[in-house]
């Protein structure tokens, strides 16, 4: 059986990774497919032109974390979940630091750990898939992003704009996450993979991820649910650190969530939720 993750060389020596779970119709970011995909990334040649991620599932892109390992979760500071939200940043620091452009191309959802594998990448541009949609729903599961996203996000669209789609949770269509800068571009999807290889092409360096304003005012609410302050504040204290730093400050918050009982709740409606409708 093929592995999860597949890398194609074309003839401009841009590499299409790809991938597809074998029996799922999403890809869920599981341990054994973090391994898969490192796996792959570790396996790259070193002087290709560029990178797409790209997903083989139609119409989807990566559904984020295993939302019923999740809800099972015993307790805070879990042991378990330090080592899921340890190897997936291992992963993404990987793909961040790869040493040439990289692009997600997106034709389908990309929330929650789907957008932080997208922000990891230098460049993302989008299908003209109806069922697009960007963001960070985790507040709404009592969780905060785990793999870099409260970090990578507010480098890539600014604090204001980061604390926004952190706060609430919602996703935004493509046209409202390119008028962020969340997205390069769209474009018809059956010519995504072109339009994605032919950006990381012109691109002759990679996009440094800079510091963000860290003199925005961003009040922290008593009455908002734990999620929310805690991702709030992961943008407030970590304005002022080195990225690792940062990252470290997420993973604790993270950490004292995942296990706790407004997440297990929260989850626990969301199962419901879906099986009504």
């Amino acid at each position: 059986m093929p592995g999860a993750v597949q890398v194609v060389v074309r003839p401009d020596r841009v590499a299409v990774l790809t991938l597809d779970q074998p029996g799922s119709r999403a890809n869920i970011l599981t341990p054994e497919l973090w391994i898969d995909f490192e796996t792959v990334l570790r396996g790259l040649e070193a002087n290709l032109a560029g990178l797409v991620v790209a997903s083989g599932k139609p119409g989807a892109f990566i559904a984020g974390a295993d939302l019923k390992y999740l809800a099972n979760v015993p307790a805070p500071n879990d042991k378990g979940v330090r080592a899921l939200i340890e190897l997936g940043l291992r992963v993404l620091d990987l793909l961040d630091k790869l040493p040439f452009p990289t692009c997600a191309a997106i034709d389908g959802p990309a929330l929650g750990g789907g957008l932080e594998v997208a922000l990891a990448c230098d460049y993302r541009i989008a299908g003209s898939n109806s069922k697009i949609e960007l963001g960070l729903p985790e507040v709404k599961l009592g969780l905060i992003p785990g793999w870099g996203g409260t970090q990578r996000l507010p480098r890539i669209v600014g604090m204001k704009a980061a604390a926004d789609l952190l706060g609430s949770g919602q996703g935004l269509s493509p046209s409202a996450a390119r008028k962020i800068g969340l997205l390069e571009a769209s474009v018809d999807s059956d010519r995504l993979l072109d339009a994605a290889a032919e950006l990381v092409l012109s691109k002759s360096t990679k996009r440094e991820h800079g510091s963000f304003d860290s003199q925005t005012t961003l009040p922290i609410i008593p009455h908002e649910p734990t999620a929310v302050r805690e991702a709030i504040q992961c943008l407030v204290s970590s304005s002022k650190v080195s990225f690792e730093t940062a990252i470290r400050i997420e993973t604790t918050a993270f950490l004292r969530l995942a296990g706790s009982d407004e997440s297990k709740q929260r989850i626990a409606a969301f199962f419901a939720n879906r099986k009504r409708s």
